[in-house]
């Protein structure tokens, strides 16, 4: 490896579109796409780089074959198929297996790790950030302040391991061990590598791998950005990492007051690179509020962070009380069945047709001898191929509804009842994308508004992490505040923990 180049971006200064400009310049300059590897944490960058690529340089699919996230390169490497990895129904038989309840979720999108809130999911987490960053399982286990024992955890980890080697199994930490392991790797002439501060320390090895034959690699990330060590990432490996250090000089997103608030919660973090930046010639706002009510919602596109999800439900009840278009977490609301339903119900009483999908949400929510005669709601015997009409399914399927859709419904509180009827009045329910979102600080990093309200409050526990490791909670809210394009409204505790924002 003959050279490396750091390329360090703070919140909107265009750290991957920058890669992609240099991507560009250098297959311009003769360096074959197939000899490139453009590595992500997440799809949304990939997508975009190989679009632009296979735009501007008419190529195809298989010319930027190394275009991937991490685990994909893996996964491709190994010639691993479907059946191989641990997930779907090899998940719930290990479930079952072990007698702990598992959600079955991972994020590919992210660092690999299990995602979800069930005893079997974190007993699993555990293991994996074990694993990922290379340390002591009763380390993390006490670093993670986990509810059960570290016999349980011991136990539930010697079973999965006996598990997937019975079944041949390997989950994505496994595929980077194998790929370690593995003899013949791609020989890539130029290395791109973004969000690298979100790196484990097994995907720093893949890495520091690939480009052991490579002519120049470009590694960009932020340190201050860098939220997941609760994860595995090692922010240190990108810190240390030697090569010529370039800092984006301006972000694009942040005005002014904004900015300069940053760069005060940034100056806190003990562990970092120092970065001159500025910022847009624009003010911005930023505003102390003691409720979340304080807030007029109604227009514009809003952003509500919180340090836990639970700290969101006050702004979730209120978003409903008045009506407002809302997602929550990763959980699209256009995509909630009630949403589904009521659009379908409405549109099969203005004579229109229905997908099958569509009906099927629809059935689900159906009052039984209200909604839908017994036994229809399964839809068995039913083409799935084809449009209904409101006619064919009360002549075929079973349909008895009549009249409006919160008679007919089942499983709606009065409050959901309220939201959406001020949805179906406004015709929001209509869009495709809602105009506020609620997230978790670490559900958003990457995401951006033009209004955004971040609650200072915190838990106990991440109080007590704040007092003995600032530098994770310094970075977290760093983060959070950095996602306003215009306007910042900071949520005053209503507990006695808090994170100091101002």
């Amino acid at each position: 490896m003959s050279e490396t180049i750091k390329i360090f971006g703070s919140p909107g200064t265009g750290k991957t579109t920058t890669l992609l400009n240099i991507l560009e310049e250098k297959i311009k300059e003769g360096y074959e796409p197939s000899k490139i590897g453009f590595f992500s944490f997440t799809r949304r960058a990939l997508k975009e780089a190989r679009r632009r690529v296979i735009h501007k340089f008419n190529l195809s699919e298989d010319d930027i074959d190394y275009f991937r996230t991490i685990h994909s390169l893996c996964y491709r490497t190994l010639s691993i198929n479907s059946g191989q990895v641990f997930k779907g129904e090899r998940v719930k038989e290990f479930s079952e297996l072990v007698r702990v309840e598992m959600s079955n979720v991972s994020e590919e999108d992210t660092s690999g790790l299990s995602v979800g809130s069930r005893k079997g999911d974190l007993l699993l987490f555990c293991d994996e950030v074990a694993r990922s960053s290379e340390r002591d399982l009763k380390a993390v286990w006490k670093e993670l302040e986990c509810d059960h024992s570290f016999e349980e955890q011991e136990y539930f980890s010697l079973a999965l391991k006996n598990f997937k080697r019975e079944k041949k199994l390997l989950d994505f930490t496994d595929m980077l061990d194998a790929f370690l392991e593995e003899e013949y790797i791609p020989r890539l002439d130029i290395v791109f590598v973004d969000e690298a501060q979100d790196l484990t320390t097994k995907q720093w090895k893949v890495i520091e791998r690939l480009s052991e034959s490579c002519k120049i690699r470009y590694i960009a990330g932020d340190d201050d950005q860098a939220i997941y060590k609760w994860a595995g990432a090692d922010v240190r490996k990108f810190l240390s990492i030697k090569g010529n250090i370039q800092v984006l000089p301006v972000s694009y997103r942040l005005p002014k007051k904004i900015h300069g608030l940053a760069n005060q919660i940034s100056n806190r973090i003990s562990l970092r690179q120092t970065k001159e930046w500025s910022c847009r010639d624009e003010e911005g706002t930023i505003t102390e509020i003691q409720s979340i009510e304080d807030i007029d919602m109604s227009k514009g596109n809003w952003l509500i962070l919180a340090r836990s999800g639970y700290q969101l439900n006050k702004a979730e009840s209120y978003c409903k009380r008045m009506g407002w278009f809302y997602e929550k977490g990763y959980n699209e609301f256009r995509a909630n069945k009630y949403v589904i339903a009521i659009r379908s119900w409405i549109a099969l009483n203005n004579q229109e047709k229905i997908s099958y999908d569509e009906l099927k949400k629809l059935y689900s929510c159906l009052r039984t001898n209200v909604g839908v005669k017994r036994g229809f709601k399964g839809l068995k015997n039913i083409e799935t191929d084809i449009d209904f009409d409101i006619e064919y399914l009360r002549e075929n399927v079973g349909l008895l509804a009549e009249g409006e859709w919160q008679d007919i419904l089942e499983g709606l509180d009065p409050e959901d009842v309220l939201m959406f009827e001020s949805l179906v009045k406004s015709k929001d329910i209509f869009k495709n994308k809602a105009r506020i979102r609620l997230s978790t600080i670490h559900g958003m990093k990457g995401g951006e508004s033009e209004n955004v309200v971040v609650m200072s409050d915190i838990s106990y526990k991440t109080w007590r992490k704040l007092n003995t490791e600032p530098d994770d909670e310094h970075r977290v809210f760093y983060v959070a505040i950095t996602r306003a394009k215009k306007n910042l409204f900071i949520l005053q505790p209503e507990t006695k923990y808090s994170y100091d924002i101002r």
